[in-house]
């Protein structure tokens, strides 16, 4: 364990941490006086005793800035310490025995919300809107609509980012809120464990009735465990009931949840089902480029070409791409590569032989709008839609000239790409393009860029 027992090398690692937190991306603008404020009081053990100048700047960040905390803490020392937040009335008024436990939480210990999972990190795509615009609305109306809040999916598709992002939303907007986010196996284990060792002054049913929102992570993890069900079943009850709100996740529908009562089932049906489905190539490639964004590859350039290898061949899942970037990360640095990623590298990091690359077999209509809503900024939705707006409507007809003059497709199938317009419509699209870049350079520096992309 790191000492940072010493004055200076608190005070320094106290320095470090707080910038290192005001550079994190979800940390609120304007927040930062809450953490200037604090000092490093004490070091007892593994837990590091964070004065505060009131008890409700304590509470604050002890409800909704510690996980943040603890992150950038064990980024800065190496080391993985717990915080306490203490007013300075209680510092100079209780020991730091009584302190200490007293911060501890009863149960549930080390189930925080992953900093990492944010709304902001979760990349949107057609796989997962409806989920994403679902868990804000119900982070925003708790217990008022759609409770519980059940998010079914494959393993590997963001159920638990979307799960911490409803958490850290509900903090940040309503931080008077009590958040806890487990997984059903943590909730299986905790209640084993009280009923064998039933010692603390406050029992596990009433530790849990001081939340206001409960989410839970693969519930389907509880099938067959009888009694742990009965429990949980008062549990959930109380919370529907008393308008507090529920979200769960699971890998599977309701009805298919094997080992669970059907007077559980029946109640999770009467709340929003909403499913993450495998992402398509367009958005696993922004999946990649938000992760390569925030990891060690930021000071590498990843062609344009291995990121779209990586999309269309590791799309089963979001974790593969997490795991084909590790993979990377760790090829690049004990081969010291600085220089460009490009398909070679990726060949080599993941051991592939023998591979040739068709670009223009791989070209496809979905590919090439997908490439001009990238470069555009817009969404595939905007881009095939009724939207009329000038950037729009020029993304869409240069979508409709590359996929004409690259994949010869006649104009009534390239219609129904795009709302099933007309081929009058199709053709004025193209001869417009075709106009344009007799005298557009601008445009013709575009077209040049895309099919760079693409061919």
């Amino acid at each position: 364990m790191v000492d940072i027992s010493n004055l200076n090398t608190q005070r320094e690692i106290r320095k470090k941490v707080l910038l290192s937190i005001e550079k994190n991306s979800k940390f609120p603008k304007g927040a930062s006086g809450f953490f200037k404020s604090t000092f490093i009081h004490t070091v007892e053990g593994n837990k590091i005793i964070v004065g505060c100048d009131s008890e409700s700047i304590a509470n604050i960040l002890k409800n909704n800035f510690k996980d943040l905390f603890l992150t950038n803490v064990a980024s800065v020392t190496g080391t993985n310490f717990d915080i306490v937040f203490v007013p300075l009335s209680e510092l100079n008024t209780k020991s730091k025995d009584i302190i200490i436990k007293e911060s501890e939480p009863l149960y549930f210990k080390g189930c925080y919300l992953n900093p990492d999972f944010t709304f902001e990190r979760f990349v949107e795509g057609p796989c997962n809107r409806e989920a994403r615009q679902a868990g804000i609305l119900v982070g925003s109306n708790l217990g008022k609509m759609y409770n519980p809040f059940y998010i079914q999916g494959d393993s590997g598709l963001g159920k638990t980012h979307l799960l911490h992002a409803i958490g850290h939303f509900i903090r940040e907007n309503f931080p008077e809120k009590k958040v806890l986010c487990i997984s059903a196996q943590n909730f299986f284990d905790e209640y084993i464990n009280f009923t064998k060792n039933a010692i603390n002054d406050l029992n596990l049913t009433d530790y849990l009735k001081n939340f206001d929102v409960l989410l839970i992570d693969d519930i389907q993890q509880l099938k067959g465990k009888e009694k742990t069900l009965d429990y949980f079943f008062d549990i959930y009850t109380y919370f529907i009931n008393n308008n507090r709100q529920v979200v769960l996740t699971s890998d599977r529908p309701q009805n298919e949840l094997v080992g669970i009562p059907d007077r559980l089932i029946t109640r999770f049906l009467q709340g929003l089902t909403v499913s993450i489905l495998k992402p398509d190539f367009s958005t696993c490639k922004q999946i990649l480029l938000k992760k390569i964004e925030f990891s060690q590859l930021d000071n590498n350039f990843i062609t344009d070409e291995a990121i779209d290898f990586i999309a269309e061949n590791y799309s089963d899942s979001i974790r593969q791409l997490e795991g084909i970037l590790t993979r990377l990360t760790f090829y690049t640095t004990i081969n010291n590569i600085k220089d460009q990623i490009d398909l070679n590298v990726v060949f080599d990091a993941l051991n592939i032989k023998n591979v040739k690359i068709d670009k223009k077999k791989k070209t496809d209509a979905s590919k090439i709008c997908s490439t001009v809503a990238d470069y555009y900024s817009i969404s595939i939705e905007q881009l095939t839609g009724t939207v009329r707006k000038y950037q729009v409507a020029l993304a869409r007809q240069i979508s409709i000239y590359l996929i004409r003059t690259i994949l010869d497709i006649p104009y009534a199938e390239i219609g129904k790409l795009f709302s099933n317009r007309d081929h009058s419509t199709i053709i004025h699209s193209i001869t417009k393009v075709e106009e344009m870049l007799k005298t557009d350079t601008q445009l013709i520096s575009v077209i040049d860029t895309l099919k760079a992309k693409l061919i």
